[in-house]
Formats: C-alpha cells, structure tokens, sequence
C-alpha cells in the first residue's frame, strides 16, 4: 500500500529511473572522460554511483552528506566538480529549483523526456509526460521559427484535495 502525502494525494509508485538503469551509466562516463582527456578515478565513480542510483531528485548538499557518510575521505569540493563533470557527460540534469532555489537534479540516464509538477504544498515532485503539451510547445517553436536544443517544463501548483 502506498503512503499518502501531507496534501492526501498518495504517492507515486513503480519503477523509477535508478531501477530500471542498473549500471548503464559507467560506460558512458568511462566513455566521456576519456573524450575529455580526464582521469577515471575511485572518488568520481563512488560520487557518480551516489547520485546516479537515487530514487528521487536531490540538492547538492543531501549529495555531499550521502558521500561523505560513506567516503569520508572525498571533500565537498570534488563532489561538487563530479556534479559539473556528471551534468557535462549528460548523465545528471539540473531538473528544477527546490526551495529557496537550490538547484535538485535527477539521473538523466534514459532518452525517455518528462516534465515535472511541484506541490507547492508538500513538496512532492510529481513526474508526467503529455504528447499533446509537447506537440503545442514544438508547434509554437515552429511558428517562431526556432528549433528546440532543450527545455525544462516545471508547474508549481497546489493541490486540489486539500
């Protein structure tokens, strides 16, 4: 049985992007550092397991903590620079700000795009994906006449059921 959230909407269940990415992630990192001429060292596979196998979208600092709890010897600093380093090789994106606009991220490790609603009441982030949203946003594109690199859809909303 599911939990419910502080707004009575009950949580989301099912696989999440962790569960069904196993360790697709290491080549391709192997992959880009050595594109980019950069070691493959013990700190940044452990820090890039950390984030890459979380459940849920996390800030930096929760990132730090989970690092240093099991790795005490890595500093902030290159938790931080495997970060920038994980985001470049396009395996982590900054998906949206949490509060007081600290920037979460989430494992970018499928080609499967989805947006994101923020229950401005519990903070539950909700994932969705709607073809009809995106047909409308390449259409106005289309008519702007520009071609999309990247977007990031984020609805802050209350819920309904309070």
């Amino acid at each position: 049985m599911s939990k419910s959230l502080p707004c009575g909407r009950k949580r989301a269940h099912g696989p999440t992007q962790s569960d069904r990415s196993g360790d697709l992630w290491r080549p391709r990192l192997n992959d880009f550092l050595k594109r980019k001429r950069l070691r493959a060292t013990r700190p940044r596979e452990w820090i890039a397991e950390v984030a890459l196998t979380r459940k849920s979208h996390f800030d930096i600092q929760s990132l730090v903590k989970e690092v240093g709890a099991r790795h005490p010897e890595i500093s902030p600093a290159t938790v931080y620079r495997t970060v920038a380093t994980l985001c470049e090789a396009g395996l982590l994106t900054e998906t949206l700000q949490g509060k007081g606009g600290v920037a979460l991220y989430e494992p970018s490790l499928e080609d499967e795009h989805h947006d994101h609603v923020v229950c401005i009441d519990c903070n539950e982030i909700i994932e969705f994906h709607d073809s009809g949203l995106e047909r409308a946003q390449n259409k106005a594109l289309e008519n702007m006449q520009f071609k999309q690199i990247r977007h990031r859809h984020v609805i802050y909303a209350r819920c309904l059921k309070l």
